[in-house]
C-alpha cells in the first residue's frame, strides 16, 4: 500500500517548485507546497497543535499569494518592509498577520521538518523522538518560551516508534529514504534562500535559523 510519500505528492511538488528561481519564489506554489509537507506531523503523535500553528501560517502566506497575484515570497516581504526602521520590521515580524511574520515561522517550522527527516535517514539508530528533538532544538526551541518548550517536551515522549513512522511513509525503508533523500535537499536550498532573504531585510528581527 503506498505510503504518505506517494500519496500527499510532496515529493514531486518540491521538487518541480525547486526547478524555478530561488531569488523569486512564488508564494502561492510555496505556500501550497508547505501545507503539503506540513501534513508529515499527521503521522507524528502529540505534534498537533504544532502543526496547527504551521498551517496558520502557511495560510497567511496563501491568503498573501491569493491577493497578490503572481508575486514572490521576497516581492511580498519588500512590500512590508522596504524603507522601514528596524523598530518599524520588529513590529511586523511580531504580527502574526503579516506575510513577513508568517514566512519568518513558516521557513522555521520547515527548518524543523527538514532537520527531523535528515537525522532518520543518517542515524538509523535514533529513536523518532529524538529525530523530532534535533530539529526542534534548532529550529523553533530558540523562539519558542519556557511553557512552549514544555509542550514540545511531552510531545516528543509521546512520538511513535521509528518502524512505525517509515512504515507509514513508504511501502519499504529504502524507497522512503529513497524519496526522502530526494525532496530534503531542494527544500534546504529554498529554505536557505528565504532565510538569507530575510537576514538582508533585518537580522535583528527576521534571522529565522542559525
Amino acid at each position: 500500500m503506498p505510503g504518505w510519500l506517494e500519496t500527499s505528492g510532496v515529493v514531486g511538488e518540491w521538487v518541480e517548485l525547486g526547478k524555478g528561481d530561488l531569488a523569486a519564489i512564488p508564494a502561492d506554489k510555496f505556500g501550497a507546497a508547505a501545507t503539503t509537507l506540513i501534513g508529515v506531523f499527521d503521522l507524528i503523535s502529540g505534534m498537533g497543535m504544532a502543526k496547527g500553528d504551521m498551517d496558520k501560517n502557511a495560510n497567511t502566506v496563501k491568503a498573501a499569494a491569493e491577493a497578490n497575484s503572481g508575486k514572490t515570497l521576497q516581492e511580498l516581504v519588500d512590500a512590508e518592509c522596504a524603507g522601514k526602521t528596524p523598530k518599524e520590521i520588529k513590529k511586523i515580524a511580531g504580527d502574526g498577520k503579516t506575510t513577513t511574520c508568517a514566512l519568518l515561522w513558516l521557513v522555521r517550522a520547515l527548518y524543523f521538518i527538514l532537520k527531523l527527516l535528515e537525522p532518520l535517514v543518517s542515524q538509523p539508530d535514533l529513536k523518532l523522538g529524538e529525530c523530532v528533538g534535533k530539529g526542534y532544538e534548532v529550529s523553533l526551541k530558540p523562539h519558542h518560551g519556557m511553557m512552549i518548550k514544555g509542550t514540545f517536551s511531552v510531545a516528543l515522549k509521546a512520538a511513535p516508534k521509528r518502524e512505525t513512522f517509515i512504515a507509514q511513509l513508504a511501502e519499504s525503508q529504502e524507497e522512503a529514504f529513497k524519496q526522502i533523500n530526494e525532496v530534503t535537499p531542494v527544500v534546504s536550498k529554498m529554505l536557505e534562500s528565504l532565510n538569507s532573504k530575510l537576514i538582508a531585510t533585518d537580522a535583528d528581527s527576521l534571522t529565522a535559523y542559525k
